[in-house]
């Protein structure tokens, strides 16, 4: 599958809110042209929605809330945006469609892997996984 993958330079969310906003807003906006980009050179790959970005959003500032470190974001073919971390051993996914869903799976070893999905506005499952999440990495 073909993707998108933007590096950045914040390990950790920066604390002021307004400049974390501002970074995360500037690098959605790079993304969504990498995707827009790609879709008019080949639309069999699904345009990402306006909601998926939004909620991308909404929920960067929420991992910042826990001080989890930023991931890798990235846009996928199949319309999502996504966000992925590789701690040691294993890796952690977030997709998120604009469906007001986030796909999570979190694999270390066939022994140690969580995975489902939890809508956005369920912030018990979802903070639930954040503190899983950031144990993990």
């Amino acid at each position: 599958m073909e993707t998108g993958q933007k590096e950045h330079n914040l390990t950790l969310p920066p604390t002021d809110k307004t400049l974390f906003r501002k970074q995360v807003q500037r690098e959605l906006d790079e993304i969504r042209q990498e995707a827009e980009n790609a879709y008019a050179l080949d639309n069999e790959i699904d345009p990402v929605p306006d909601s998926a970005y939004d909620q991308t959003s909404g929920l960067l500032e929420k991992l910042s809330s826990f001080k989890i470190p930023m991931p890798h974001i990235g846009w996928a073919e199949d319309g999502s945006i996504g966000l992925e971390w590789r701690p040691e051993g294993g890796i952690v996914t977030m997709g998120i469609y604009g469906d007001n869903d986030v796909i999570y799976g979190a694999f270390f070893q066939e022994n140690r892997q969580v995975d489902g999905v939890c809508n956005l506005s369920d912030t018990a499952l979802l903070e639930g996984f954040l503190e899983t999440l950031k144990r993990l990495i």
